[in-house]
């Protein structure tokens, strides 16, 4: 039995501590943390201000919830939010490079902080609330607020919103080293019209990432090149490089909520991200600072401003403008103070405390206060003060305005239910059925369709669904609609889909099922056969205070090289995180991959440095796990070898691996069933013991247990304890 290191109570205490402070969640809208600052030079503020055109970050120590960060870079950042300040005020936004000194430093899991000043709202709530309703549907920043202290002095409320970088593009997308580009704000933006092939037309865009590409600005031309001057006929092209839906999602929300700052309304302040996985480049947000504030703004806004071919090209192909206001509908639902209002009321109760305490803010506590209800006067010079909305008073107005003012925006398509696959998890090359229930909502059904992606690398297709009797679909004309699924499934392919129907009324209004279209398909995954030989799936923690982890395990007679093989999450993607440093794998032996650093995870749980470990899963490549996720493991063929679905929430009764691992008895090797997984307990069965900081499991060593009756493949000796 292998030693264990002992720490002593106060160190195990403090790196418990240390490592609690990368788990928690910076952007929990519930939390309102404190920021303290402690510059380096005396006269830091005159340093700040000198160094506001340069961009310069001057060195600071930065202190959240009892952990010290040292030697990180502070400036003040924001345009019109600095530029219109009253000349007596230094409440000016700021941004904080954690790892500007040490490249390796992070503030629970985050780099790079903006912290907001509140410019133009005195309830310091409508960037929060917007940027985490918008994370709903795109993605997105999160936000949430803080308060920050400047060398012991009490500086008041801030909005803390996440950094659109590779870190937030995790969140959402396989592989977060695209192409990103950034437009900043400048009134009549450049808004991704076309403005010829040379580079020199396009100095409005700034390459935060090149994405591996030879020609980044290249890329960023053909697309604007497409969405200027492709045939709308043949819009399919556009959306082979430019990812519309998903671009349909966003300036949909833009408009709802009104963002100042946007595509929609400047053609600018926003961010193109390429996905290298399928080659699309997505258009998202990242300013949000001015919303909630222009109640009676059409939902057709700048529909013909020619500078802005998403609006004024794509937009105009009719499907398409359907497909806009569907989603429009959908995210119009939650425009009503029900909605809205006890997030706003959360708001004001965790931050009238800290707003009365603010001597620095811009507008008054009376104004922060009434200004969730009521339209306020903020008495300031410039852009910085004059009447700004209510926050009920706008909800109340836009969403009147736009239910009693546009009949196209409030035409329904058909309804769509029980949109459903024959089977989600067939054997491969299984035939399998998409059926829904389509009925009408005031007008006859003219179609309806399935869009399926065979694999992520490749765009939406569509095919029509019938109701004829002789489509999957039972009997003709019962409301039931069907179409086969056009793949032929290989073992782990998956399959994305969902549902569209148009109704007969005058605009061919369009319904979607699931709602969220490519956002959040419905997936079908063709299973591999299940045997219990090969590289598998043993232990598993989504989550510890030394990292969370997966054991991999040889339970076949023969060694496997790991060269090409991969695992992912619930992305299910061939290649996310590659293995093959791992080397060859003898019979009997476990490898571990873990988020944290590989040696760290050695050292905390007692590894020798033999252990075949390997570090920042999430960090270089690949997805980290979440408490409700998946693992998927590909062979150097891209076949799918193992995979184990798992969420104590979604297989209620089952296992919750935070800070204990889940062990997997024999009887369930290799058949996705996290319902007979056991949690570790230390000195159990499988031998379980404590990591430096508490984690408990077995990471390295697999042990077999409960194998009575088992096949014959642990013939090599395998024995359980």
């Amino acid at each position: 039995m292998k030693l264990l290191h002992r720490l002593t109570a106060c160190a195990l205490l403090l790196a418990a501590s240390a490592l609690n402070a990368q788990t928690a969640d910076l952007y929990d809208p519930a939390t309102l943390r404190t920021f303290a600052i402690q510059f380096h030079d005396a006269d830091w503020m005159a340093l700040l201000r000198q160094n506001y055109d340069s961009e310069t970050p001057i060195l600071a120590d930065l202190t959240v919830e009892g952990v010290t960060y040292p030697s990180v870079g502070v400036r003040i950042r924001g345009n019109t939010s600095y530029v219109w300040l009253p000349p007596e005020s230094d409440k000016f936004s700021l941004k904080i490079e954690t790892d500007f000194v040490d490249a390796n430093q992070e503030v629970m899991g985050y780099d790079d902080l903006n912290l907001n000043n509140g410019f133009r709202d005195p309830t310091f709530s409508r960037e929060v609330v917007y940027n985490n309703f918008v994370a709903q549907f795109i993605p997105n920043p999160r936000a949430n607020n803080v308060i920050v202290t400047l060398n012991g002095e009490n500086w008041g409320v801030y909005n803390n919103v996440q950094q659109p970088d590779k870190r937030m593009l995790r969140d959402y997308f396989v592989n977060p080293d695209g192409l990103r580009i950034r437009c900043a704000n400048k009134p009549n933006g450049p808004g991704l019209a076309y403005n010829g092939p040379a580079a020199s037309g396009y100095s409005d865009y700034e390459i935060q990432d090149e994405g591996g590409l030879a020609d980044p600005l290249g890329a960023l031309i053909a697309v604007t090149n497409l969405l200027s001057n492709e045939p709308l006929a043949s819009w399919q092209n556009i959306d082979a490089q430019f990812a519309i839906d998903p671009a349909i999602w966003s300036v949909a929300l833009e408009n709802l909520l009104t963002d100042d700052d946007s595509y929609v309304n400047k053609g600018c302040d926003f961010m193109a991200y390429r996905d290298p996985l399928d080659g699309r480049m997505h258009l998202m947000q990242r300013d949000a600072n001015e919303t909630f504030t222009q109640s009676n703004w059409s939902p057709t806004l700048n529909f013909t401003a020619t500078s802005k071919p998403v609006l004024n090209r794509v937009l105009a192909v009719p499907e398409l403008r359907q497909r806009y206001m569907a989603h429009y509908r959908t995210i119009m639902r939650n425009l009503t103070w029900t909605y809205f209002g006890p997030q706003f009321a959360a708001r004001r109760k965790l931050l009238d405390a800290a707003v009365q305490n603010d001597t620095k803010k811009l507008y008054s506590y009376a104004q922060f206060q009434d200004n969730f209800t009521t339209s306020v006067t903020m008495p300031l010079p410039g852009l910085a003060g004059g009447p700004m909305i209510g926050l009920q008073r706008f909800v109340m107005d836009r969403a009147g305005l736009l239910r009693s003012n546009y009949a196209e925006l409030m035409a329904s398509g058909p309804t769509i239910s029980a949109a459903q696959a024959s089977n989600a998890a067939p054997a491969p090359t299984q035939a399998v059925t998409i059926t829904a229930s389509v009925a009408s909502a005031g007008s006859p059904v003219t179609k309806v369709e399935l869009f399926y992606r065979p694999d992520p690398s490749s765009v939406y297709l569509r095919t029509p669904m019938r109701d004829d009797g002789a489509s999957g679909d039972g009997a003709a004309g019962d409301g039931v609609h069907g179409a086969a699924l056009p793949v032929t499934g290989a073992p782990g392919q998956r399959v994305a889909w969902y549902v569209a129907a148009t109704a007969s009324n005058t605009y061919a209004s369009l319904s979607f099922r699931p709602e969220l279209t490519e956002r959040d398909p419905e997936i079908v995954e063709f299973t591999a056969p299940a045997s219990s030989a090969g590289l598998r799936i043993t232990e598993w923690m989504y989550s510890g205070l030394n990292g969370e982890f997966i054991e991999l395990t040889n339970l076949s007679e023969q060694a496997i090289d790991l060269t090409g093989w991969s695992i992912d999450d619930s992305n299910a993607v061939v290649g996310a995180f590659p293995l093959g440093t791992l080397g060859t794998v003898a019979p009997g032996e476990s490898v571990v991959i873990t988020d944290a650093v590989a040696a760290d995870f050695r050292t905390a749980w007692a590894l020798p440095a033999s252990a075949k470990v390997l570090g920042q899963l999430g960090v270089t490549s690949g997805n980290n796990l979440g408490r409700a996720d998946q693992i998927h493991v590909f062979n150097a063929s891209g076949t799918l070898e193992d995979r184990l679905y798992f969420g104590d929430q979604t297989y209620v009764g089952s296992i919750r691996t935070q800070n204990a691992s889940g062990q997997v008895p024999c009887t369930a090797i290799a058949q996705n069933t996290v319902m007979a997984w056991q949690l570790s307990v230390v000195g159990d069965v499988y031998g379980s013991r404590a990591s430096a900081a508490g984690d408990i499991g077995t990471p390295g060593t697999f042990a077999l247990v409960d194998c009575a009756g088992a096949d014959g493949i642990f013939a090599n000796g395998f024995e359980g304890p």
